[in-house]
């Protein structure tokens, strides 16, 4: 049975990509975080309401979410944390698509829970990543544009029978 027209060696790249994408800022590792999108990259978190609706694009911005991701100041699942918390991102169910060449679409199921600190490990938000990828002339794979949909806004949309939309930039 053939997917579509993905090979092994891609397959094995994008799953790198997207282990990189939660491993990365928990290694403190930002800028090669921020590596992993295309410098106009798109990453935004779409809410069935407008205030939780938030976008970021291109490398600065990305580098500031990069870095609020890790001091635990701001999640796409949840938005802003108050007070600061760090966060574990597990992703499942990752499923990868190939399209014409040097293109993918990629889906995922994050969840995201609080760590360390004296209370035990909590449950934030789940949801689910929305992405298309490119694979640059030197073959390595980045993210083109990366949705975060919460479960609490994909079922509000669904009760609503409306499509999920989204609006301009959060200050980062």
């Amino acid at each position: 049975m053939i997917l579509d027209s993905l090979t092994a060696l891609d397959r094995a790249q994008l799953l790198e990509v997207y282990a990189r994408s939660v491993m990365l800022l928990e290694l403190g590792r930002c800028e090669e975080w921020v590596d992993l999108f295309f410098p106009e990259a798109l990453v935004r978190r779409s809410g069935a309401n407008g205030p939780s609706s938030v976008e970021f694009r291109g490398h600065n911005e990305l580098l500031g979410l990069g870095c609020r991701l890790m001091r635990g100041e701001f999640d796409l699942a949840v938005c802003r944390l108050a007070p600061p918390s760090r966060c574990r991102h597990v992703l499942t169910n990752i499923t990868l698509f190939g399209h014409e060449a040097r293109h993918a679409s990629g889906y995922a199921f994050p969840t995201v829970t609080t760590i360390g600190g004296a209370q035990p490990p909590r449950w934030l938000a789940s949801g689910k990543y929305s992405d298309r990828l490119h694979r640059c002339p030197a073959g390595c794979w980045r993210f083109q544009s990366r949705t975060f949909i919460a479960d609490s806004a994909e079922a509000a949309a669904l009760r609503a029978n409306q499509p999920l939309t989204t609006r301009a930039n959060e200050s980062a």
